[in-house]
């Protein structure tokens, strides 16, 4: 049962990177390229990690690279779908590089790609979206954050660096890992 309940609580991370991220252009009505039109994501951009997180857990429905401008998933360029345990349509969309396979079983905080500019894209980022059988949701509330243009999500590199008190040759040690933001997040997460 306590397990249970842990697995739980890890599942609600509220974020789809390791640490802070920066929400570019929130959920609703905005103007790109001169023309009015309705946002239906958040697009955010990785400060302390490139690294894109699966919110949630679930399922890889689709993991692939669209580039015929005939079908409207182009724009998406490199992305994919997760089918959450909740029923929801979860989308990581402009991906440098997908990291999961269709078919494959995520959990909240496994990596399903990296942060890229594929599609029809403007800069390095993740467009994320979130879709019931209604349609659209805001993603913000399913991380927890406002829907604004802001810098969210916990540093946790520096909070290791507080809680461990860790030098600057440790922290430049454990930066040279590939997953280092994973590890970060783990070892500050821990009581």
């Amino acid at each position: 049962m306590r397990f249970a309940q842990i697995r739980k609580e890890s599942e609600d991370i509220n974020t789809i990177y390791s640490g802070k991220f920066r929400v570019t252009s929130p959920f609703g009505e905005r103007t790109l390229n001169g023309s009015r039109e309705f946002h239906s994501g958040i697009d955010v951009v990785g400060v302390t990690d490139r690294y894109v997180c699966s919110a949630c857990g679930g399922y890889v429905a689709v993991s692939q690279i669209v580039t015929d401008k005939r079908d409207r998933t182009w724009e998406w360029g490199n992305y994919v779908c997760v089918i959450g345990d909740d029923g929801r349509q979860y989308y990581y969309c402009h991906l440098a590089r997908r990291l999961v396979g269709a078919g494959q079983r995520v959990e909240a905080g496994d990596h399903v790609g990296v942060e890229g500019n594929t599609g029809y894209s403007f800069g390095s980022h993740c467009h994320f979206e979130v879709r019931d059988c209604s349609g659209a949701i805001n993603p913000a509330q399913i991380l927890g954050i406002e829907n604004k243009i802001g810098v969210y999500g916990v540093d946790w590199r520096e909070a290791c660096r507080k809680k461990y008190g860790f030098s600057d040759a440790t922290m430049s040690y454990l930066d040279g890992y590939e997953y280092a933001a994973d590890l970060y997040r783990k070892l500050g997460e821990r009581g």
